[in-house]
């Protein structure tokens, strides 16, 4: 494959995707408290949607970069290699310390039958070893399937037509969404059933953010300059969803004696057609202030990067982190209110998540540069 220029941006925007679902977690872990206050959980609610980005952000993410490194040259064999070692060889090793994590915590015995060798199948095809575990079930058909992609979107048609196509793929995404909201997708049918359980992890309700992104892979400087003419709209558009996430949340705790996080929360559920647009709202402004803020090297600029750089390892691992800085949030820093204890446990879990994989990293370099009979401890 022929090495082409790196995008500046988009490392940041990992960054941001993964800070997003970090807080998004610590919300979620926080804001289930019985004693908070309906307008505490209509504001923590109404930010959640704000941040709901995270998700379409990482697909988007992974079409711009696929689309543009592989517009011309591609071998699928290769490709598919790479990414088994990249992303599901790290996702089976997950899984497992994640059934491993949950079995001890909740005193059940580990692989004391061939049920449980089934049952970690089972897992690993459905993303339930832990809540965050469901996004690689999403995205690694997308892998599997990018030959399909580059037939449907090609830099060797007019891009007229691949911006066609793209329509036509948001046109079946809302399609989709609202049938999901009318409760179309149900059956007593065993296996059906079985489907439509798990259609949060279906990529086929996400493939319009990806071949968003393939589109723009494909013209990524055209879309450069476009966003610098659209952040306007998008910044006023984002605020007008914004105003009418905050109002919907703030009818349903309107006189609760205790606001009620799950539903406030369903409200900017992913598979939402108001999320759909909203997200789409907020993309061209999201990309523009990444554009601005990297203009010149900053500090912000570089964390982030830093950030994005491990953000698939620092993704993994989170969940794990998060558990015990919430707990310790919740044990040790009620007194600080809701927002401190969500804002400290977020920042933590971040932290402690981003350095465990600079850590991991230097580690494996060192065990690389190691000559041969050298005694590399307990990794063998």
């Amino acid at each position: 494959m022929e090495r082409k220029a790196k995008l500046e941006e988009i490392e940041a925007l990992r960054g941001i995707a993964f800070l997003a679902v970090v807080l998004q977690h610590a919300i979620a872990g926080l804001f289930v408290q019985p004693d908070i206050s309906p307008l505490s959980v209509s504001l923590g609610t109404t930010f959640l949607g704000l941040i709901r980005f995270a998700v379409p952000l990482f697909v988007f993410i992974t079409g711009v970069v696929l689309f543009y490194n592989y517009d011309r040259s591609f071998q699928f064999g290769r490709f598919l290699k790479r990414r088994g070692q990249q992303v599901v060889l790290p996702y089976l090793f997950w899984t497992f310390f994640y059934y491993i994590w949950v079995s001890l915590r909740s005193g059940d015995a580990i692989f004391s039958s061939w049920k449980d060798l089934l049952h970690m199948l089972e897992l690993a095809l459905t993303g339930k070893a832990s809540y965050h575990l469901w996004f690689m079930v999403m995205i690694i058909p997308f892998y599997l399937l990018f030959p399909i992609f580059r037939l449907l979107l090609s830099g060797k048609r007019p891009a007229k037509v691949n911006l066609f196509v793209t329509l036509a793929f948001l046109t079946a995404n809302l399609l989709l969404l609202e049938a999901l909201r009318k409760g179309v997708f149900q059956s007593d049918q065993p296996i059906l059933h079985t489907l439509y359980r798990y259609l949060d992890r279906n990529f086929l309700f996400w493939t319009f953010y990806f071949v968003l992104g393939g589109l723009v892979g494909l013209y990524y400087e055209r879309w450069k300059k476009a966003v610098r003419s659209l952040w306007g709209i998008s910044l006023v558009l984002t605020v007008l969803f914004l105003i009418d996430i905050g109002t919907k949340i703030a009818a349903i705790n309107q006189g609760a004696a205790a606001g009620d996080y799950l539903t406030s929360a369903n409200v900017t559920g992913p598979l939402k057609p108001l999320m759909l647009w909203a997200t789409l709202a907020m993309l061209p402004f999201l990309f523009y202030g990444v554009q601005r803020l990297l203009t010149r090297p900053t500090k912000v600029g570089l964390v982030l990067n830093l950030i994005g750089k491990y953000s698939f390892g620092a993704y993994l691992v989170h969940a794990f982190i998060l558990r015990y800085t919430n707990l310790l949030a919740l044990n040790y820093l009620g007194g600080l209110g809701v927002y401190a204890q969500t804002l400290i446990s977020f920042i933590l879990c971040a932290c402690v998540s981003i350095s465990l994989c600079i850590g991991y990293r230097k580690m494996r370099g060192r065990w690389r540069k190691a000559p041969v009979g050298t005694d590399r401890g307990m990794a063998g």
